[in-house]
């Protein structure tokens, strides 16, 4: 498609892969911003935990993305609806994990942690 170096001929004289560019780049713009919104990335010196944490973020937006699209009147009337659909997410995927927990961790706020959770497991969801 573009194995030429052909130059358009505008005011800026910009090679034509450039502009293609250009116009087309509005999608991944639109992601990084959704993105960083509701992050999980820390700051990190090693690099495999970097794209590790992006393929998360943009993981989680496509699945709520999918989610928005199969059940549309899902908190339809809520502002944060991302926001909602991210903390379910993170309770969805740490539960199983609580549950197998024998024994309670020793600090008080993670010991208060799991045991709500585990109290909420026990309940009905309602959303």
């Amino acid at each position: 498609m573009h194995n030429d170096n052909q130059v358009c001929d505008g005011k800026g004289s910009k090679p034509d892969i450039i502009l293609h560019y250009n116009i087309t780049k509005g999608g991944v713009d639109n992601l990084d911003k959704m993105t960083s919104t509701y992050s999980c990335q820390r700051m990190t010196a090693r690099w495999p935990s970097v794209i590790f944490y992006n393929i998360i973020d943009v993981s989680a937006y496509n699945a709520y993305v999918l989610w928005t699209e199969k059940h549309p009147t899902w908190n339809a009337r809520r502002l944060h609806k991302r926001r909602l659909f991210v903390e379910e997410l993170g309770k969805a995927l740490v539960q199983p994990e609580m549950m197998r927990r024998k024994t309670l961790p020793r600090t008080a706020a993670a010991k208060s942690a799991v045991e709500r959770l585990r109290k909420d497991a026990e309940q009905p969801s309602t959303s």
